[in-house]
């Protein structure tokens, strides 16, 4: 494992197939790097083989799935509206693991930690504060219990991190969402016969790309990290081309803290981390 002296807590969001993953594994400055696969793909993902051959990829897999129902009954509850009846495991499962990892071998010989994904990890959060609240759907306390949910973990997992000296690198799908901006009239509500209450603003909204995390916390991933980077692919010549942008674009509040001119990058940290 390499000394690091100032580690960095990294996003690295963009559509799946966009290569977050591959980044993270194979282009790490610090390395080994080690995994905590929630989705549940390093083990069969071939541009890892090798890596994890020799060493330079560990991994832990969460194998819970996002609830304890069998299907039958889990969509019959959907349909119904019924709560969960089996206690959630993965959230657990995870949160146990994670305090555990400077003791855990793989990890500590790490240079990195990679948590891969967060769009996949927030679904066991979810199902967790939803089993506890006893409710089917959720309503604005549960909403707000996942934001700072999310707070907390983020800033557990950050700090956790730094405390070792290992970089934080975190991979999160992405999602479109309008905000309220100058183009807009002004928000009102409506409540149907249920007593569901719906948000209306009038006029145009502005279109920003947040991180594909339910609520609130899909705006605010990017403000406790270092490093928040865009991959994303682009065709040339009928073939296609993988990028990184570091620099904000207008709709995602991407950063870095490199002094970098061009805002492409090629998706390689040892490359940008200069």
């Amino acid at each position: 494992m390499t000394d690091n002296p100032s580690p960095k807590t990294v996003i690295l969001q963009g559509e799946p197939g966009t290569g977050k993953s591959m980044m993270a594994g194979l282009t790490a400055v610090h390395k080994p790097v080690h995994f905590m696969d929630i989705d549940r793909k390093i083990q069969s993902a071939g541009w890892a083989r090798e890596a994890i051959a020799k060493g330079e990829i560990t991994y832990w897999e969460l194998n819970e799935p996002t609830d304890e129902e069998n299907l039958k009954s889990r969509i019959t509850q959907l349909a119904k509206g019924e709560k969960l009846t089996k206690p959630p495991q993965g959230w657990i499962k995870f949160a146990e693991y994670y305090h555990k990892l400077p003791q855990e071998p793989a990890a500590k010989a790490a240079g990195t930690w990679v948590v891969d994904s967060a769009t996949f990890l927030n679904e066991h959060m979810k199902s967790q504060i939803m089993y506890l609240a006893g409710k089917s759907k959720y309503e604005w306390d549960q909403w707000n219990a996942l934001k700072i949910g999310w707070l907390d973990t983020f800033g557990v997992m950050r700090d956790l991190a730094k405390e070792n000296h290992k970089d934080l690198i975190v991979t999160v799908h992405e999602r479109e969402k309008e905000k309220v901006g100058e183009k807009s009239r002004g928000v009102t509500y409506e409540t149907d016969i249920r007593g569901n209450r719906t948000r209306i603003v009038g006029g145009t909204q502005d279109l920003k790309i947040w991180a594909s995390i339910d609520g609130a916390f899909g705006e605010l991933i990017g403000a406790p990290a270092d490093e928040y980077y865009w991959l994303h692919v682009v065709m040339v010549n009928g073939n296609p081309v993988w990028k990184c942008r570091v620099h904000p674009d207008g709709m995602r509040a991407l950063r870095t803290s490199f002094v970098i001119k061009d805002a492409e990058q090629e998706p390689d940290f040892r490359k940008i981390w200069k």
